[in-house]
């Protein structure tokens, strides 16, 4: 008992009971009134008192403990209620939940039983996680009030059935769908589709609060999330805005591919240990960010910013399946050729794994090559270029989904104009490489 007791795992325990509590007293104590009197201290032994009875009850296998902790608790709660209705007539009975919900914290905190050499489980993890969440949203009241206010009613269903659509069917989807000798990998093609989705979300939410900026923000957001479904999402959005601010369209297009292009970068610097593939990668990333710096500012020069906004959010519908239905299809189809070529990992099929597998996610064949690359140092070259290839093409097939989204040649003549002359660039880099001059 005494050496179970000394243990460096109940100290962490005991640390971890109170600050849960404490970090939602916090923000309390910042608001703190005559008519408060629970803080730091006072959420934070709240929170370490469930902590201690939950353990205790559960040390000697006697539940006695802890219902004394929850009737001790229970009568903390309801002077502070009390004290809050009739003493003070205050309104609001936010300190009082979140004083019992402390409570709550600490009993998870004192059930938690890490496995062996960590210092917390599941349980500390996600009282941690829930205090957390609680001191955001007591501390952004200000700003949840404001976007309550200014909330449509469009805007809060679309929210709603956004939710379901995450929540609902995550559970549902399998990971795996065996076709044959294939292994269809459905769950990724759902989590696709929910990217596009909340992208999606997010695109109408920065065009609404920067307007025709937020289109540029969108390029760059959605873009390190999936290149692929930011420019469908950017398309569609276009044609139902009646088609106007193409080149500010084909701006943010350029802007999602660098986007991609420091998100591919960012997993060579994670995956490569040897640092070979990044440093030949950042040439590629410089290449794309010059070359679409050049078209911004050509775009910025040649057309003055107009009298009024150019996009509408009375015609855009925050929420909307069927593009993001078009677009997992599609995605499907590239999917299961690719996953035909990829079944060896020499160097010929990387390479052609790369060129089928850029139509939809560079960042795919850049994670996969690395690795196989870490594998076998001796196909560097083969990597390399298959890394580089996926990026060329996962900047041509932006034309394939602008057209895709929209026949009409404005926008895809743009946007093709764009694609060509940078990937023309990063081909020229690529020679370059391959007759050994980098």
């Amino acid at each position: 008992m005494q050496e179970l007791l000394a243990s460096a795992d109940l100290i962490v325990k005991a640390l971890i009971g109170f600050v849960v509590g404490a970090l939602i007293g916090l923000e309390r104590q910042k608001k703190l009134e005559a008519s408060r009197t629970a803080g730091v201290r006072s959420f934070g032994l709240h929170s370490l008192l469930g902590t201690m009875t939950a353990y205790m009850s559960e040390l000697i296998s006697n539940p006695v403990i802890l219902v004394y902790g929850i009737v001790i608790s229970t009568i903390l709660v309801a002077t502070q209620v009390y004290y809050k209705l009739f003493r003070t007539m205050g309104k609001g009975l936010t300190t009082p939940l979140v004083f019992s919900i402390s409570f709550v914290l600490g009993v998870l905190v004192g059930f938690d039983t890490p496995s062996p050499g960590q210092l917390f489980g599941m349980l500390s993890v996600f009282a941690m996680a829930v205090s957390f969440l609680v001191f955001l949203i007591l501390g952004f009241k200000e700003e949840l009030a404001h976007a309550v206010e200014v909330i449509t009613r469009d805007e809060m269903i679309s929210a709603v059935e956004l939710g379901v659509v995450i929540l609902f069917a995550w559970p549902l989807v399998p990971q795996i769908i065996q076709i044959g000798i294939i292994e269809f990998p459905a769950f990724q093609i759902y989590v696709l589709i929910v990217i596009l989705l909340t992208i999606k979300f997010a695109n109408y939410l920065l065009v609404k609060k920067y307007r025709d900026r937020g289109i540029y923000f969108f390029g760059i957001f959605g873009g390190l999330a999936s290149s692929e479904a930011a420019v469908s999402s950017l398309t569609d959005f276009y044609v139902r805005e009646e088609r106007r601010g193409a080149g500010k369209i084909a701006v943010s297009v350029n802007l999602a591919n660098i986007a991609m292009s420091l998100r591919n970068g960012f997993l060579l610097l994670i995956i490569d240990r040897t640092f070979w593939l990044f440093r030949l990668y950042i040439g590629v990333m410089a290449i794309l960010i010059i070359m679409s710096m050049i078209r911004m500012f050509q775009e910025n020069r040649d057309h003055e910013q107009p009298s009024k906004a150019l996009y509408d959010l009375k015609l855009v519908s925050p929420f909307e399946l069927g593009p993001a239905l078009r677009f997992g299809a599609i995605f499907s189809g590239v999917y299961l050729i690719q996953l035909l070529f990829t079944q060896t990992y020499s160097g010929t099929g990387l390479i052609v794994a790369a060129i089928i597998g850029g139509l939809v996610s560079a960042g795919a064949v850049v994670a996969s090559s690395a690795t196989v690359f870490m594998l076998n140092p001796a196909l560097y070259p083969e990597a390399a270029m298959a890394i580089i290839i996926a990026t060329i093409i996962s900047v041509l097939n932006k034309m394939i989904y602008v057209y895709l989204g929209d026949r009409q040649t404005r926008l895809v003549r743009i946007v093709a104009r764009d694609s060509i002359i940078i990937a023309s660039f990063i081909l020229m880099y690529l020679v370059l490489f391959m007759l050994g001059f980098i």
